[in-house]
């Protein structure tokens, strides 16, 4: 009979903390889809796409552009990107694919609801330049862009 105490307590105390645990993550704030950020890393001869796009065609775009600039290679490019309908607005896909294309090792893109930033080598030469107005063309006028030097 001790034994089956044992037993029937034991269960009432993993029951007790299940039922905590649900309550809690049931509680927990779902993370906005509006909050979801894109992120783009060109290192080790790769290039990583993270974050939220709108549509497939978005991601499709991002995807060629980074085949592309490694010449042909798409098991270089790592595709971590989701497909959420509330992403973060890409007003044209064509420019950020070029930025991609023309992207350097090390450089690092990120979007925020009303900033993007490309950290570059040299955030004074031409090619930056060129990569600071195709990202403005690819996430509109309504968001602030920096180009900004790699740490």
């Amino acid at each position: 009979m001790n034994r089956r105490l044992r037993l029937i307590v034991l269960l009432m105390a993993l029951l007790a903390a299940a039922g905590a645990a649900w309550v809690f993550a049931a509680a927990r704030p779902a993370p906005s889809a509006t909050n979801a950020a894109l992120e783009i890393r060109w290192h080790g001869n790769g290039i990583v796409l993270q974050g939220a796009v709108r549509d497939a065609a978005t991601q499709r775009a991002l995807v060629d552009g980074a085949t592309a600039r490694l010449g042909g290679e798409a098991d270089q490019v790592v595709d971590w990107l989701d497909i959420v309908p509330a992403a973060l607005p890409i007003a044209d896909a064509a420019s950020l694919a070029s930025l991609i294309r023309i992207g350097q090792e090390g450089w690092h893109l990120q979007r925020r609801a009303a900033e993007g930033w490309l950290a570059v080598q040299s955030p004074g030469d031409a090619q930056s330049a060129q990569a600071g107005e195709l990202l403005q063309r690819a996430f509109g006028p309504g968001v602030a862009i920096r180009v900004v030097p790699l740490p």
